[in-house]
C-alpha cells in the first residue's frame, strides 16, 4: 500500500495524471460565462482528486459552480483553463470525436432529468452506448443490459418505455446505461432531484451498494445534506471554488451535516475537517 502511494505521489508531483489510485484529477480549472456585458467565473482555480473506489459528494449552492464543475470534469464542457484527467488521458488534448468516444466508454453521467430516449425500452435505453460504440445489437449486448437490469430490481421492466415507469426506476434505467461500458467513474449530476423522498433514498442506496460492493467510484453533485450524508467525502463549493472538505465513516447525519454545510457557507466557519 505504502508503494502504491508514493508511486502516485511522484506522478503528482512531476505533473502527471496516473490512473494509479487517481482515476479523476483536476487542476486549476478555471470557466467564465458570459452574461450579457458582464462576465460571471463560474470556475475558479479548482483542483480536486477523487481516489479509485471513492464516494464523494460535492455540495453547494445555486451558483457556487458544482454544476459547472461536474459538466467539465465529464468532458461535456471544456475549460477556460486549467485540466481534467481521467485514468491518466488528459481531456483537453483530446479533439471533439475522441473526447466523446472517451467520455461514452470511460464516464458514466447521471443527470436529475433522467436523459431516456422516450422511444426505446429500458433495454434499448441500457445498450445505447454499446451500439454508439459500433456494437452490435446482438445477444452479448443484449446479456449485458439485462444483467445490469436485473441486478438494480428492474427485471420485471426490461420492455417498459420511459412513460411506463416511475421516476425512480427511470433513474435506475439511467444507472445501468452509465455502468454498460464498464466506466472509471460515474459521475451523478442531482440525481434524486426530480424523485420524491422514498426514491431518492433508494437511489443513494444503489449508489451507496454500487460503491461499497464493487467498489465504483462515484462523484456526485447535490445541495441536499440527505443525499451527501451518503458518501464517504463531502466537498464544499462556494462563489466557484473549494472552500473545504471532509471524510466520513458510514452515513452522516444529515441534519449535521446541513448545519456544518450552513456554518461554512455563511462564512461562521472556516475550520477544515479532517
Amino acid at each position: 500500500m505504502s508503494e502504491n502511494k508514493a508511486v502516485v505521489s511522484r506522478a503528482i508531483a512531476q505533473g502527471e495524471a496516473k490512473s494509479i489510485g487517481v482515476p479523476l484529477r483536476t487542476t486549476k480549472l478555471v470557466k467564465t460565462f458570459r452574461q450579457g456585458t458582464s462576465s460571471v467565473r463560474a470556475l475558479n482555480g479548482v483542483s480536486l482528486e477523487v481516489p479509485q473506489g471513492q464516494f464523494t459528494a460535492i455540495m453547494g449552492a445555486s451558483g457556487s459552480g458544482k454544476s459547472t464543475l461536474l459538466h467539465v470534469m465529464g468532458g461535456l464542457a471544456r475549460p477556460d483553463s486549467g485540466d481534467v484527467f481521467v485514468e491518466g488521458e488528459r481531456l483537453s488534448s483530446l479533439p471533439d470525436a475522441k473526447l466523446t468516444d472517451f467520455r461514452r466508454r470511460r464516464i458514466g453521467l447521471v443527470f436529475q432529468q433522467f436523459n431516456l430516449i422516450p422511444a426505446l425500452t429500458a433495454i434499448e435505453n441500457v445498450m445505447l452506448p454499446l451500439m454508439a460504440g459500433g456494437a452490435a445489437a446482438n445477444g452479448k449486448s443484449r446479456e449485458q443490459a439485462v444483467a445490469l437490469l436485473e441486478r438494480l430490481g428492474l427485471g420485471n421492466r426490461l420492455t417498459h418505455r420511459p412513460d411506463a415507469m416511475s421516476g425512480g426506476e427511470q433513474q435506475r434505467v439511467a444507472i445501468a446505461r452509465a455502468l454498460i461500458t464498464d466506466p472509471a467513474i460515474v459521475m451523478a449530476d442531482e440525481p434524486t432531484g426530480s424523485l420524491d423522498s422514498a426514491n431518492g433514498r433508494a437511489i443513494c442506496e444503489l449508489l451507496k451498494e454500487l460503491n461499497e460492493k464493487e467498489g465504483r467510484t462515484i462523484v456526485v453533485v447535490t445541495h441536499e445534506p440527505a443525499v451527501a450524508a451518503w458518501a464517504g467525502r463531502v466537498v464544499i463549493m462556494k462563489d466557484g471554488a473549494i472552500c473545504t472538505e471532509w471524510l466520513a465513516d458510514g452515513v452522516q447525519d444529515p441534519h449535521e451535516l446541513a448545519g456544518r454545510y450552513q456554518d461554512i457557507v455563511s462564512g461562521s466557519s472556516l475550520a477544515k475537517a479532517t
